[in-house]
């Protein structure tokens, strides 16, 4: 009787699989045990400001949905069609998986290494680029996911709908016709800026001005309100700023100010990521 020998090329991807997972499972572990230890490592009390920045938010969501939510739901369509063009083009570069994508997979790769065959500065290196991509991955993934649930559960009808409906209708648990409130795109722009500002202060200016500009090509390409894009850059940004709190909580990348807002650590500023040898 004749035994079939077992597939060896099958049972090198197991093994290899195995060993994957274990080395996953090893590196998590470790990481779980240095921001144990890493824990109220900041430079000065974390002070969170978001119920000020809450308040400042809804008064001006509020004000652009009554001031400029008719008149422009009226409008769509009128814009100058160089500024349409424009807007058709650019609109898709804050979607998330532009983001999330890149960032992820760094991130995934990262923890499948196995770090201890690389020199301590080497590490040094890889860390510094995993925090960050987790950090960007983090404030733009989870934002997007909870805008997305508001979405459906708000329900707000997209520009669209507006001859027959108006702007201030909902339909909740509905299609992506009625998800115009917040903005996912937004959303985003708000995380990205936000991010980049703290991490990048002196480009603090230019990330607002992008991040307003990809959220009001939205309106531009009728896909949304003034107030949906207001609020879904603020949602974003705040996000951004709680995740960076998050971080700063373990001294990873981010401290604290003496007035508790989140400021980039000596020794990840840009000229840094490297350490050379």
């Amino acid at each position: 009787m004749d035994v079939q020998k077992p597939d060896s090329g099958s049972n090198a991807l197991k093994r290899a699989g195995r060993d994957l997972s274990l080395r996953y499972k090893s590196n998590v572990a470790a990481n779980r045990s240095l921001l144990k230890k890493r824990l109220g490592r900041q430079s000065a009390p974390i002070r969170v400001h978001g119920f000020r920045y809450f308040f400042l938010t809804a008064m001006t969501v509020f004000l652009a949905a009554v001031v400029l939510d008719i008149p422009i739901g009226a409008f769509r369509g009128d814009w100058p069609p160089e500024t349409m063009w424009w807007a058709a083009r650019l609109t898709d570069i804050a979607k998330s998986g532009w983001i999330l994508v890149p960032t992820g997979v760094f991130v995934i790769i990262g923890f499948g290494l196995n770090w201890s065959r690389f020199g301590a500065r080497t590490q040094l290196t890889m860390a510094k680029w995993m925090s960050a991509a987790g950090y960007i991955f983090i404030s733009v993934g989870i934002s997007g996911l909870i805008v997305m649930v508001l979405k459906f559960i708000i329900g707000r009808a997209r520009p669209r709908h507006f001859d027959e409906l108006g702007a201030f209708y909902f339909q909740p648990f509905s299609d992506s016709s009625f998800a115009s409130f917040p903005s996912g795109h937004s959303t985003t722009s708000g995380a990205m800026f936000a991010a980049i500002a703290i991490f990048f202060p002196r480009l603090r200016f230019v990330a607002l001005v992008l991040a307003i500009w990809l959220g009001f090509s939205r309106v531009l390409v009728g896909a949304h309100f003034p107030s949906d894009v207001i609020a879904g850059v603020a949602f974003g940004a705040w996000y951004a700023y709680f995740t960076a709190l998050f971080f700063a909580r373990y001294g990873i990348m981010f401290t604290t100010d003496e007035n508790g807002w989140p400021v980039r650590r000596r020794g990840y500023e840009l000229t840094k990521f490297w350490v050379r040898g």
